[in-house]
């Protein structure tokens, strides 16, 4: 009961009866008498975080982890623990100090990828942006709607709403947009504005009410495309230059319109639908009357077609035939002529061989000393008249018998 034991990993002050203070670190056993034994707390700061360490005299230290430092009241007034600001690629954030002028305060940005641990005197830039309300209002931007300490460098949208815009006849409508930003000068954007969200809405509605005043409500629904079309926002696109801003895009997402005009826009819509679906009936009604025609007359035609080339083909048959008849018969013909002359040859030939065969018989018969008169007209003639003359030339002349 006289001895105090400190275990390991424990620190404590022990103060002395004179006042003055010794530390201890365990393990250790130690005398208690007079002395006056305090424990004394630890704070450990791990990876991603760091300890904010407040001196007695004023001074600041802020230790990134892993660190630790046990608190002494001697020296110390405060001890906290803090989280480390993660910043990812693309990244970054403002970071304001104090210099070693007084009164000066210097302003450098801190680009990620990083663990930013702040310096004593740093102190990082929280911006106050317009932002959507949410809830019932829709995407109407309101001041300090985002609060945030990182800026990001990636191309990034927003939806955007313009209330209560008015046409040329005075027709109150709400028009959609979307919008498609780029930051890519961030010390521009430092220098020229505090809230380029609310330039960008103030400018974008400008150029809104500017467009849908140039036009009555018929008007503007046939030119919605244009909307969509850069070339319609040039106050915003001059401000988003001014702020480092880029707008890569705009997008029309429609509008909206009071319950009336809505309601009488609907009656009109479905009118012209009505007449639209009446028209579409009669011209299909008609069309297929057409068709129908069109079919009859394809048909016809496809039969008179067909009789046509029918009766051509008959007709060239027909030809055909008399043509092939007729030369069959002047074929038929010559060959008859032909035929005729060849046995007219022939009998003349066969005459001639025969007449040429008896004259030759004859001579024979003479040169032999036949009597070729006698011989000739024997029993060939009822009366013979035999005609001499000199020299032993006679002809004799007969009739020839009946028999």
């Amino acid at each position: 009961m006289f001895y105090f034991t400190i275990n390991e990993g424990e620190r404590f002050r022990v103060v002395y009866p004179d006042g003055h203070i010794e530390l201890v670190d365990g393990p250790k056993r130690i005398w208690i008498g007079k002395k006056r034994i305090e424990a004394m707390n630890q704070y450990i700061a791990h990876p991603g975080e760091f300890l904010i360490v407040r001196f007695r005299d004023g001074r600041q230290e802020h230790l990134q982890g892993p660190a630790s430092v046990w608190f002494d009241p001697k020296e110390h007034h405060a001890i906290e623990r803090e989280d480390a600001l993660p910043i990812s690629a693309k990244e970054a954030i403002v970071v304001y100090s104090n210099a070693a002028e007084a009164g000066k305060v210097e302003r450098r940005i801190v680009h990620g990828p990083a663990t930013f641990v702040p310096e004593p005197g740093d102190t990082v830039h929280t911006f106050s942006w317009h932002g959507s309300r949410g809830g019932d209002a829709g995407f109407e931007k309101v001041p300090n709607g985002l609060v945030f300490q990182k800026l990001w460098f990636l191309p990034d949208q927003m939806y955007h709403d313009v209330h209560d815009v008015r046409t040329s006849d005075d027709a109150v409508l709400t028009i959609r947009l979307m919008l498609f930003f780029e930051l890519v000068d961030l010390t521009r954007m430092l220098d020229s504005t505090h809230d380029p969200i609310g330039d960008f809405v103030n400018a974008t509605t400008s150029d809104v009410v500017d467009f849908t005043g140039r036009h009555d409500f018929e008007s503007f629904k046939r030119h919605t495309e244009k909307l969509n079309d850069l070339a319609t926002y040039p106050q915003l696109a001059q401000r988003a230059e001014q702020c480092g801003y880029r707008i890569n895009k705009l997008v029309y997402r429609g509008y909206g319109a009071p319950e009336s005009l809505q309601r009488m826009h609907d009656e009109a819509i479905e009118s012209r639908t009505r007449l639209q679906l009446e028209r579409a009936t009669q011209k299909q009604a008609q069309d297929l009357e057409d068709f129908k025609l069109e079919r009859e007359l394809l048909r016809a035609s496809r039969h008179r077609a067909e009789s046509e080339a029918t009766a051509s083909h008959e007709l060239a048959a027909r030809d055909h035939r008399r043509d092939s008849d007729l030369a069959d018969a002047e074929k038929r013909r010559a060959f008859e002529r032909e035929q005729r002359v060849h046995d007219l040859e022939l009998r003349t030939t066969q005459r001639a061989q025969e007449l040429e065969f008896e004259r030759m018989r004859l001579e024979r018969l003479r040169e032999l000393g036949v009597d070729l008169t006698q011989l000739l007209t024997h029993n060939k003639a009822d009366r013979v008249i035999e005609v001499r003359g000199a020299e032993g030339t006679h002809v004799h002349l007969g009739n020839e018998s009946n028999d």
